[in-house]
């Protein structure tokens, strides 16, 4: 949400505490503010109507986990789908082109692990393994979620064309197109995450490229 949702969500707030015969304080409101603001106001209205029509809770006023838990689904939930994105990503765009995904855990995540293109270099073998990996950490970050990630990942081409001083193209943009840029737009300290990046790929690519020893 943006300042211009502030009003928006109070209104909201105020609903939900009429509903439920709770006073709505500032400081109330505020909590929730700070807890939800990273959320679109769309997606927060939604899931507190969910709650609210939930048989099982929906007689409770909702607090923030339980607004959350609407949002996002549960850990599990959430980090499978995150996982099937990110595995269609692999088959479909590969490790030449940087992508920003509209999910910045899945960016937290995948910088975890080494960056995009050491994750599109694993074997058939190994992607089982590489799945629950991604899947425990972004189950992680569900429930803290990072204070940082970066704007978006870094494939082989652009770090080649970089170096070389070419045209960088601008990353492909992975799901819901607005979403993937406002991720791009709030990632931190990008010119040290992308040479960060940077050097993970060259390490990998020369690797690739180191001639085997003969037995």
């Amino acid at each position: 949400m943006e300042t211009h949702d502030i009003s928006k969500f109070t209104t909201l707030m105020a609903g939900i505490g009429e509903l439920y015969a709770k006073t709505i304080s500032a400081q109330l409101i505020d909590i929730y503010w700070q807890v939800l603001k990273s959320y679109e106001i769309q997606d927060v209205q939604l899931a507190f109507h969910s709650h609210i029509q939930n048989p099982d809770c929906g007689q409770y006023f909702p607090k923030p986990a339980d607004v959350l838990r609407f949002i996002e689904g549960s850990g599990e939930t959430k980090a499978l789908q995150a996982w099937a994105v990110v595995e269609k990503a692999i088959y479909l765009v590969g490790k030449y082109q940087s992508l920003a995904f509209d999910d910045p855990l899945i960016h937290a995540v995948l910088e975890d692990m080494g960056g995009w293109v050491q994750l599109c270099a694993i074997t058939l073998e190994d992607m089982p393994f590489r799945a629950n990996e991604f899947q425990k950490r972004y189950m992680g970050f569900v429930q803290r979620r990072p204070n940082r990630y970066p704007p978006y990942l870094l494939g082989i081409t652009e770090f080649e064309n970089s170096k070389n001083g070419y045209e960088v193209k601008a990353p492909l943009l992975i799901g819901n197109a607005q979403k993937a840029a406002q991720v791009i737009r709030g990632g931190g300290g990008c010119a040290l995450e992308i040479q960060e990046q940077g050097r993970v790929v060259a390490k990998l690519l020369a690797s690739l490229t180191e001639p085997k020893e003969k037995h």
